[in-house]
């Protein structure tokens, strides 16, 4: 009898506790409506405030749909960058008269109490869409911070991983979408996903894909991909790239030409099925004559049959020009350290607020979703590539393309794959 009234006073009095504190028994709809009002995400109208309205919500995996109607004048784009802020609120511990029902009130009550209000920092986050209604998916926990590459997330066609949400393998289509660009800082993910791109190609096309590889970085982030049949070039410094991408572009001129003489629109229609991939790790050490190059493949490669991979962890208006972004459709972008890196990468912010994750990624066509890359180990790599390393290497049988220029001569290695 003591127990249950001493259970019953201490029922009553959370109870009093959590209607003295309301704010404290809020759901996360009540919570999103008290950040957006704190953030001063409203609009004034005939000297009325107007909010944002809870229209329904849905359970959906993992989490919670709440959708939400806008009033005028309120931008979707405002919403978007104060992600940050809704997710932080949304992560604040709260209490709810459900938690009660977790109390064993045959054992000490004090200490489960206190487990109950002990404030502990939740993992929500969210994404947003807009369809005419402001759509906000809070999940209950982050994404996974590592996924491990498997074989069901190899190239399918020309549709190579990107990463993944939440449901699905989210995909880059390079037929629809021939180029992509790709940037990061250091150390979170840039030139890992360049070794799965061409890992996932060798595996889905390996009789029909060629590489062009440049890395500025000295080779060492494709030097394990030098010796593939599939590979025609590979250049390791700025003279080299650009003798490289001088060969390409001729190329891509005769490809063009034998095209439209066959009075066809692009490689497509006229049934071809190889497709060569420039891929350029640290493209901000091109010098003006490469960048030129690289500009000329990203505005006419398409036709041609010519993909374009364009990755620079020093993304600036300057190493990534207007003329190349608005010839390349698809964006990879892991953290970057400032804003301003973000826009000249996304044309948006966001790639700078990411959190400190290796492989965590905006991926954006027109609109924009956060992924998490998966991870491939240099084991995969080579179990995946070997059957397609050229075993003669580069020694006797191997063409060497040389440009001379004064008393230097420039040397670009090539496989044996040129016409």
């Amino acid at each position: 009898m003591i127990v249950e009234i001493t259970s019953s006073l201490v029922a009553c009095g959370v109870l009093a506790f959590a209607h003295t504190n309301k704010h404290l028994s809020w759901n996360d709809a009540q919570k999103i409506q008290r950040i957006f009002n704190n953030a001063n995400l409203y609009v004034k109208e005939n000297g009325k405030q107007r909010n944002i309205r809870l229209y329904t919500k849905r359970k959906i995996k993992g989490g919670t749909e709440y959708i939400f109607q806008l009033p005028y004048g309120l931008s979707v784009k405002d919403i978007e960058a104060r992600k940050h802020v809704i997710e932080n609120g949304l992560n604040t511990k709260t209490f709810s008269l459900d938690d009660l029902k977790d109390i064993n009130w045959k054992k000490d009550i004090i200490p489960q109490l206190r487990a109950l209000f002990h404030p502990s920092k939740a993992q929500k986050e969210v994404e947003f869409s807009f369809d005419g209604m402001l759509k906000i998916k809070v999940y209950d926990k982050p994404l996974p911070s590592s996924i491990e590459y498997n074989d069901a997330m190899r190239a399918i066609d020309w549709r190579v991983p990107v990463g993944l949400n939440r449901e699905k393998v989210i995909r880059h289509d390079f037929e629809k979408r021939p180029h992509i660009v790709v940037a990061g800082a250091t150390g979170f993910g840039k030139s890992q996903y360049l070794k799965l791109l061409i890992t996932s190609l060798i595996q889905s096309k390996a009789k029909h894909v060629t590489f062009s590889l440049v890395d500025l970085k000295g080779g060492t982030a494709f030097q394990r991909f030098k010796d593939l049949d599939q590979t025609k070039y590979f250049a390791r410094d700025p003279s080299e790239a650009r003798d490289t991408l001088e060969l390409v572009q001729q190329e891509m001129d005769a490809k063009l030409r034998e095209v439209v003489n066959g009075g066809f629109e692009d490689v497509a229609e006229a049934g071809e099925k190889n497709r060569h991939f420039v891929m350029i790790d640290e493209a901000a050490d091109l010098d003006k004559e490469s960048l030129a190059i690289v500009t000329d493949i990203a505005r006419r490669g398409r036709a041609a049959g010519y993909r374009l991979v364009y990755a620079t962890q020093y993304p600036t208006n300057e190493t990534l020009p207007s003329q190349v972004r608005q010839n390349i459709g698809g964006r990879v972008s892991f953290i970057l350290e400032t804003a301003a890196a973000s826009l000249a990468t996304l044309d948006e912010k966001g790639a700078e607020e990411l959190p400190e994750i290796p492989g965590r990624a905006i991926y954006k066509r027109v609109k924009k979703e956060t992924v998490q890359c998966p991870y491939i180990s240099n084991e995969q790599i080579k179990e995946r590539i070997t059957p397609h390393v050229n075993m003669r290497g580069r020694g006797k049988d191997e063409q060497v393309s040389r440009t001379e220029k004064g008393e230097h001569s420039f040397v670009i290695e090539e496989t044996g794959l040129s016409d």
